[in-house]
């Protein structure tokens, strides 16, 4: 072998070495922005859920809550005031927009169950024999609250699995549509 061809081998070895150390600091380069992406879907998630818990933690839907549990699970749908009939409305609709976000996969289910599943429960149960006469196709049709729905359905799915304690039936067995 003679001077050229060792100058080449150590120059091919140098090249080789380099583009080694190049592939190394690109790859360690892709898992520190992996980690980073990572962390900017938690943080995004994190916002999504403070976002949804302040939209249905309002003083109205609160309000509406609150009438569900003193008043309308006293008596049937149809003795309900127009009052009544309007902030169920917006109980339902802002269930039913948390049950969409929530079914897009935009964000986890489980902290907004985990917050509100007492409320989702009992709010659905009152309010589930209003919501099958809003489904019949002359008035709302089968999508009328299906978000509600699916979110209480959601609520079933965790107790199952053990991730949320059985709710206690003695608590609602006391309901005017029951």
């Amino acid at each position: 072998m003679n001077s050229l061809q060792k100058i080449q081998t150590v120059v091919q070895l140098i090249g080789a070495v380099g583009l080694l150390i190049t592939l190394a600091i690109n790859y360690r380069q892709l898992r520190i922005m992996n980690e980073q992406m990572q962390e900017v879907r938690r943080s995004t998630a994190a916002q999504h859920v403070l976002s949804l818990l302040s939209f249905i933690e309002s003083d109205e839907i609160r309000a509406a809550v609150n009438l569900v549990y003193t008043t309308l699970h006293k008596k049937h749908f149809s003795q309900w005031t127009e009052d009544e009939r309007q902030a169920v409305s917006k109980l339902g609709s802002s269930f039913t927009t948390a049950g969409t976000i929530l079914q897009s996969g935009l964000m986890p289910v489980e902290p907004l169950i985990m917050g509100w599943e007492p409320s989702i429960r009992r709010c659905y149960q009152v309010l589930e024999p209003y919501m099958r006469e809003m489904q019949k196709p002359e008035n709302g049709g089968p999508q009328y609250w299906a978000g509600f729905e699916w979110l209480y359905r959601q609520i079933d799915l965790m107790t199952a699995k053990g991730q949320l304690p059985k709710a206690s039936l003695s608590h609602y067995s006391s309901t005017a549509h029951h």
